[in-house]
């Protein structure tokens, strides 16, 4: 029997003493890993054969592989791994296996031929555990994408110093700064403005992008499929697409304001929920960013929880708008119901529950 078992499994190379522990230190969080390099020239015919711990997350270089979701034993052909990861003309690559609290006795890697039952095929999500996350420059586009957007910032603050602090100034959600007199910005089309609207619909596009990849839409996975140049020409048509859906707001929240008889506080409105979206967009693009680098396989949960969050908090700057607008101006309060639920509510619900489903 020791010799059936000998002639299915040959083992050329056993690299548990090449193993090593590291810890990576990251922006809110370190994380600990094991490391080997493998030889990828020798024995171009053989296997490599890896086994891993529950919750192990796999990079070969800085290429994420897959996600095991329990312990896992897999096996895969040495020129599979070359062709799938880019690997000819290298003689070795850097395998690194993340894990909370992982050690060199979690991870063994040998290298062999395992026999001709074992299947070689490249590794898919299978009873194993495996998940197997899709090769791509995605998030190298993200990071990409969100430099050039603060550029544009570093930009706008040049142009409009004055300006940009008045936007970004928290305050004005409480102090009702867009319905006085003395309000900064008084009119849509101007330059500051559109400048402005367009760094928002580039972060805004950016993040959709970003939910498309997560979420995996089959529908508008070719979006997010394609190569750095593909990426940049789809986050550009999105934008352009989203800056019309915007002047589109604008101008139906103008005619629902001159229906409902409010006088010319169109821009006040439109512009006190773009700034409580623009914080909101702040804030789920660093969440993004930290999980890109730290955990990329939870940014599934985390989008979840920060698109519903984006929802509550839009629904509850609708319900102070209507406060303000109650509190600032001379109209019935049932009137100035029915026009917050006409302009606002009942356009936004139909959205979220198309996006939704």
């Amino acid at each position: 029997m020791c010799w059936s078992l000998a002639a299915q499994a040959q083992v050329l190379e056993n690299y548990q003493n090449d193993l090593a522990f590291a810890k990576q230190e990251g922006w809110f969080k370190s994380s600990e890993m094991i490391q080997a390099t493998l030889d990828v020239s020798l024995f171009p015919t053989s296997s490599f054969q890896f086994e891993f711990p529950e919750g192990a997350t796999v990079f070969i270089d800085d290429i994420l592989w897959f996600f095991a979701s329990q312990d896992t034993l897999t096996t895969i052909e040495l020129s599979d791994l070359k062709s799938k990861f880019g690997l000819e003309g290298k003689s070795s690559v850097l395998i690194s296996v993340l894990n909370k609290g992982i050690q060199t006795s979690d991870v063994s890697i040998r290298k062999g031929y395992f026999g001709e039952n074992t299947n070689y095929s490249i590794v898919v999500k299978t009873e194993t555990g495996i998940e197997e996350r899709e090769i791509s420059r995605f998030y190298d586009f993200f990071f990409i994408s969100l430099v050039l957007i603060l550029l544009l910032v570093g930009l706008y603050k040049l142009i409009y110093p004055l300006v940009l602090y008045y936007i970004i100034d928290p305050q004005s959600l409480l102090t009702a700064e867009d319905f006085s007199e003395t309000n900064a910005l008084q009119k849509f089309f101007s330059l500051d403005v559109i400048f402005y609207v367009i760094i928002i619909n580039l972060l805004s596009s950016l993040i959709v992008m970003v939910g498309i990849k997560v979420f995996d839409f089959a529908l508008l996975k070719p979006m997010v499929s394609s190569g750095l140049n593909g990426l940049f020409f789809y986050w550009l048509v999105l934008t352009l697409i989203l800056f019309g859906v915007t002047i589109l707001k604008f101008l139906f929240i103008k005619f629902m304001t001159f229906v409902y008889d409010l006088g010319k506080n169109e821009f006040s409105h439109f512009f006190y929920l773009l700034r409580i979206v623009s914080i909101l967009l702040v804030v789920i693009t660093l969440l993004i960013a930290v999980f890109a680098l730290n955990r990329p396989e939870n940014l599934n949960t985390i989008m979840t929880y920060a698109f519903t969050v984006f929802f509550w908090a839009y629904i509850a700057g609708v319900f102070f708008l209507m406060l303000i607008m109650m509190k600032r101006m001379s109209f019935n309060n049932y009137h100035l119901f029915a026009y917050i639920c006409t302009a606002e509510l009942v356009p936004f619900l139909i959205i979220s529950k198309f996006i939704m489903g």
